[in-house]
């Protein structure tokens, strides 16, 4: 299966590296690189010990795979350079979270070629290290055909091909509905971008009782990352600790009583999806003068 690269920023090169380390085995090749910038493709290609290629056209007709890795603002512009080529037959892919195969392809099926969302549900931070934490990610599936059950046959062939691959490189799939593709990145935002949020929060808190910022991180990192991985072992309601799980009503009112209004918010927010975690946890507990404490301020943030 060759494979090709539109893009060599990030994820382009981080995939690309990827499936070269642990895909050729397999039967998946990576071929090349066509980017804007020359150099870029150059530097992606030395990478990932393939090709850089001077046109699009040159690029797809050497594979069968064609990966558009650019912003999710370009992938439209791209993909109509990319529909003017002979693409019959073949697989055209895009990983960005939030956009649908329909959406990033439009007329597609006029093309005889076959579009798919292929996801990593991961944030790829860095473009030349990056990919040696994608074992064990999983990777979202949607598009033309991505729920059929007929890996490696028939009209979407390739692409079940392709899941069938990175599945066994050790990375499970996920064939997710083009519906709900937005409410998906979300819930990745949430668990990616959002909890940076609440570090920073966190952050500034500790900076108000004299650490350094520096500082701050470093004396919080043990309690982060130990959480998580009770997380990610556990799931969130079976690692919740602290004051809301112990139903400590008198800690949470200190604690609304040192919060500026917009972590006050914030606070009250969270609490109160903590208490129903809480209290699936512990049904025998009563958690009512808690909810009412955390609902006191529901009127003044309306």
């Amino acid at each position: 299966m060759k494979t090709g690269f539109i893009g060599a920023g990030k994820v382009g090169c981080s995939l690309g590296r990827y499936f070269t380390e642990k895909g050729r085995g397999l039967g998946l090749s990576v071929e090349g690189y066509f980017s804007r910038s020359v150099e870029s493709a150059k530097e992606a290609a030395r990478f990932t010990d393939s090709k850089p290629y001077e046109s699009i056209e040159g690029l797809i007709k050497q594979c069968d795979v064609i990966f558009l890795t650019v912003p999710d603002g370009s992938i439209g512009s791209v993909w109509q350079q990319v529909r003017r080529c002979d693409i019959n037959g073949k697989t055209i892919c895009h990983c960005s979270g939030a956009m649908s195969a329909q959406d990033a392809f439009e007329g597609i099926e006029e093309t005889g070629a076959f579009g798919y969302s292929v996801h990593p549900l991961f944030a790829v931070s860095d473009k030349y290290n990056a990919y040696r934490e994608l074992t064990g990610v999983f990777f979202t599936l949607e598009g033309d055909g991505a729920s059929e059950k007929a890996p490696g046959q028939g009209r979407h062939g390739t692409f079940h091909e392709l899941q069938k691959i990175l599945e066994i490189m050790g990375n499970p799939t996920y064939v997710i509905d083009s519906r709900d593709k937005t409410m998906y990145h979300c819930a990745a935002a949430v668990a990616s971008n959002l909890v940076c949020g609440l570090i920073d929060q966190s952050v500034a808190m500790m900076r108000r009782c004299g650490f350094s910022e520096k500082d701050a991180v470093k004396a919080l990192a043990p309690i982060l990352t130990g959480n998580m991985a009770h997380v990610a072992a556990d799931g969130p309601a079976a690692s919740l600790t602290g004051p809301i799980e112990r139903n400590d009503v008198t800690t949470v009112k200190k604690h609304l009583g040192c919060l500026r209004d917009d972590e006050l918010e914030v606070y009250r927010l969270l609490s109160r999806r903590l208490v129903g975690m809480a209290q699936s946890r512990h049904p025998e507990r009563d958690y009512g003068e808690m909810s009412l404490l955390l609902d006191a301020g529901k009127e003044e943030e309306r």
